[in-house]
């Protein structure tokens, strides 16, 4: 079951507003997905130097990636900015959320289905640590809260999708009404 938590304690919104965290079932999924394509990127980078013409490595990366190889890690070079190539897209339509991901190096996509559990708490509850959740912080909660086509009664429908995308710098929010197909991009970049 994906949960999501609202923490409506504003007092606390410095710890997290939003935190989205995946289950172990569908974390899972999306790990053994993005191995395949990792491992297709890999390959091509080890035999060609590049990925499709892209994310090119020079001979010293490539005897990198060709030792962590022997060693059975498969990590596939995708820029400076990005250790992952995967965006995450979150749609949610209660009692069940479809979570969406795509892999950009590999120009593919998947789709999950789960279940969904909305926590909302007035006090400050323990995030737990999982491997794929998401936190919407208190300036990017802000800045959504001015968008003109945000409606907070409806922050938990199909109204909004939901777009995360991990950086090794930090991680891209953007929202979208489906309503209308504005997009508003909520990121702290100031933040990073």
């Amino acid at each position: 079951m994906t949960t999501i938590y609202k923490n409506n304690d504003e007092s606390s919104w410095a710890e997290y507003v939003l935190f989205v965290e995946f289950s172990e079932n569908i974390n899972r999924q999306i790990d053994d997905w993005q191995a395949d394509l990792n491992k297709l990127v890999f390959d091509e980078q080890i035999m060609t130097g590049s990925f499709h013409g892209r994310f090119p490595i020079d001979d010293q990366r490539r005897i990198r990636m060709k030792r962590l190889l022997e060693k059975g890690i498969i990590q596939p070079y995708y820029g400076a900015t990005s250790a992952n190539a995967c965006i995450y897209a979150l749609q949610v339509t209660p009692p069940k959320c479809i979570i969406g991901v795509e892999h950009e190096a590999a120009e593919k996509k998947v789709s999950y289905e789960d279940t969904v559990t909305i926590l909302q708490t007035d006090t400050y509850i323990m995030v737990p640590a999982c491997k794929k959740g998401f936190i919407i912080e208190e300036k990017e909660y802000r800045t959504l809260q001015q968008w003109e086509c945000w409606n907070e009664k409806e922050e938990f429908t199909d109204r909004y999708l939901y777009k995360f995308a991990p950086g090794s710098i930090g991680l891209s929010i953007t929202v979208t009404d489906t309503q209308t197909k504005e997009q508003m991009d909520i990121t702290d970049y100031e933040g990073w």
